[in-house]
């Protein structure tokens, strides 16, 4: 992690196009800050799918459990915040400390993997992989509802939108050095919600 970032054109290009997957803009931004090689987090996250093959012919909620499986014993995943590199997917998935925002993260990428349907969703900054499977919905996350919310109250958020909030926190958590070239790296996402790239991250 010593190496000067460098911001090439090709990651502008992908945080600016359409349809970017999770897993693309997370790879995106640990190469552009750390100069990681994306080989080594996808095959992990092909491996841990591999234990949801098949989970689809189960209801949401064995889903749920199937998921949560892998993130807490495949993966060992823990919840950590306040850390720099528990927001870099390279850096969580090597030492199982990852923030909740990119646990719910790298749960979406287990299970678009494995062809359930998912995204990643958030009450207020709070955040969960959400589930969805004939008209129902399951969460998996870090924390534990009393009760199921309502749909309505889950609100989905695109890979550019999550990208920009780990950039933000990133910014402020991270080596001083990153400033600039995070700063380049938020100037090529779209803008979601009226949020400016000033504004502090929803974490």
């Amino acid at each position: 992690m010593s190496r000067r970032p460098v911001v090439t054109e090709e990651a502008l290009e992908l945080l600016g196009s359409t349809g970017l997957q999770h897993d693309r803009a997370q790879l995106a931004i640990v190469a552009a800050l750390t100069g990681a090689e994306p080989e080594p987090v996808e095959a992990r996250l092909d491996d841990a799918s591999r234990t949801l093959f098949g989970a689809g012919a189960l209801g949401v909620r064995e889903q749920a459990g199937a998921l949560a499986t892998a993130l807490t014993d495949r993966l060992a995943l823990q919840a950590l915040g306040g850390e720099h590199r528990a927001l870099l997917i390279d850096e969580a998935l090597v030492r199982r400390e990852a923030h909740p925002l990119l646990i719910a993260v790298i749960g979406h990428e287990l299970a678009r993997r494995a062809g359930l349907r998912s995204f990643v969703g958030s009450i207020g900054p709070r955040h969960w992989t959400v589930l969805q499977a004939e008209g129902e919905s399951a969460l998996v996350g870090c924390e534990v509802l009393e009760r199921p919310p309502s749909s309505a109250t889950v609100r989905p958020r695109c890979a550019h939108e999550v990208a920009g909030t780990i950039l933000k926190a990133l910014r402020l958590l991270g080596p001083r050095a990153w400033g600039a070239p995070i700063d380049e790296l938020l100037a090529a996402l779209p803008l979601h919600g009226g949020r400016g790239r000033g504004e502090p991250p929803e974490l």
